[in-house]
């Protein structure tokens, strides 16, 4: 495939959109060459061909520093648009991160739910790259809230976020998030990933996202086996919870690659026991193959580690979280389809900052579980040391943690397969209004 080596870019026509490429620079760019370097898994011709990547597609789209941004971004808890993290396995060790398409008017009044921004955005990554926009463009019309519906959402927030946080006051939100895209570095090689969030269309019409969600998962072509897709629908429904889909991610890839893509649906959960997570990776039982069982086995051993619970938890142990207000917030599951692929492969997610005590600790469980998986990174201080290298210290008094969310799954082909995802604290004392 050759990249047009055009770069993706916002206007630099003022002042403001220079001085958010370079706060972002500041920013990214060390944690990014950090992560590369202490990983082990890369030259340093790949180190430089992601960060300049870095710099040309991503730096540009970030949106204004935060002391001059319309808004957050709700990709990380310390608003950072840059979600860094790292895929440990049995295998090597994969830098990754997340970026919010904000460009520089996402979140005004112009484009309150970002949805211009992205749509331009991903549509230039789409053609630097040579990626087929066929399911993107399908997922984008069918979530993309009207600018009149988005100007809605704003008013119909409170009420709705009310649903899920018991009456608990919250700080006002303007927004929803829209859509983010993920860069996977395997080598020099750049993969992506697009993630779409059906929140602001749900809000707006009043109309169940997992309505749309089903209609459009049928009518993807290359087509999606309807037995994987029925399975979901009849787990999900026999569970209900409100709001539960979260995102939907596919693959960014060529046409050609279709055939092999995955969508990702991700859903929450009200309960982050270990029962529960069994009934989700089986799919209430229906799952009950020797890989499927040996993964549950294994993350049965780490559960209580990845809930900040050193001296373990029973499996009906559902634990509260650190903000109430926050209820939906408890577990995530991913359930992947692909076209030709009759039964879905099932991920495990935790939001780890709303069960962090301090990074410290979460250090100290986080190797504990790596030497449980059999990895090197829980050998003494060595994924403290990755941490701090691209963090600063771990013991620090800052209002949010680093350490945001963590992902389990367990496959035939790639064994014990764990990311850590981190929230970047934001630079030079700089907060968002």
């Amino acid at each position: 495939m050759t990249i047009d080596k055009k770069p993706v870019t916002a206007p630099e026509s003022d002042s403001k959109s220079a001085a958010g490429r370079k706060y972002w620079t500041q920013l990214c760019t060390p944690i990014l060459s950090s992560l590369l370097k202490s990983s082990g898994s890369y030259s340093a011709e790949e180190q430089e061909t992601h960060i300049q990547n870095l710099s040309d597609y991503v730096i540009p789209n970030l949106g204004p520093r935060p002391s001059e941004a319309h808004t957050k971004s709700f990709l990380t808890q310390s608003g950072s648009p840059f979600q860094p993290s790292v895929n440990f396995s049995s295998k090597k060790t994969q830098v990754r991160y997340c970026w919010e398409l904000l460009g520089p008017q996402g979140g005004s009044d112009s484009d309150p739910l970002a949805v211009e921004a992205a749509q331009d955005i991903l549509s230039q990554l789409c053609k630097a790259f040579g990626y087929s926009t066929r399911w993107s463009d399908t997922w984008l019309s069918a979530f993309a809230p009207t600018l009149e519906e988005a100007k809605s959402v704003r008013e119909m927030l409170p009420k709705w976020i009310a649903t899920f946080t018991g009456g608990a006051e919250l700080p006002a939100l303007k927004r929803v998030p829209f859509v983010f895209v993920a860069f996977d570095l395997d080598g020099a090689k750049t993969s992506m990933k697009a993630y779409y969030n059906p929140k602001g269309k749900e809000i707006a019409t009043g109309k169940p996202a997992s309505d749309l969600t089903w209609k459009v998962l049928r009518s993807l072509t290359p087509a999606l086996s309807s037995t994987a897709i029925d399975l979901v629908e009849k787990f999900l429904a026999e569970r209900p919870v409100f709001s539960a889909v979260e995102l939907v991610g596919i693959d960014l890839v060529d046409e050609a690659g279709l055939s092999d893509a995955r969508v990702k649906l991700y859903v929450h959960t009200e309960n982050n026991s270990f029962n529960t997570v069994r009934d989700y990776i089986t799919l209430g039982g229906r799952l009950q193959d020797e890989t499927t069982l040996k993964g549950l086995a294994i993350l049965k051993d780490i559960w209580h580690l990845m809930l900040q619970e050193p001296d373990g938890t029973d499996d009906d142990y559902n634990k509260p979280v650190n903000d109430s207000t926050m209820l939906c917030q408890r577990a995530y599951f991913s359930f992947e389809m692909r076209p030709g692929r009759e039964l879905p492969e099932v991920k495990t997610y935790l939001p780890t900052w709303n069960y962090v005590r301090t990074d410290l600790e979460t250090i100290q469980n986080y190797e504990e579980v790596f030497r449980r998986c059999g990895f090197e990174w829980g050998k003494e201080s060595k994924y403290k040391e990755l941490f701090e290298r691209a963090f600063g210290p771990a013991n620090h008094d800052r209002p949010k943690p680093v350490h945001c969310d963590a992902s389990y799954l367990y496959s035939e082909k790639k064994g014990i397969y764990q990311t850590l995802y981190f929230s970047p604290p934001l630079k030079d004392g700089e907060e968002y209004e």
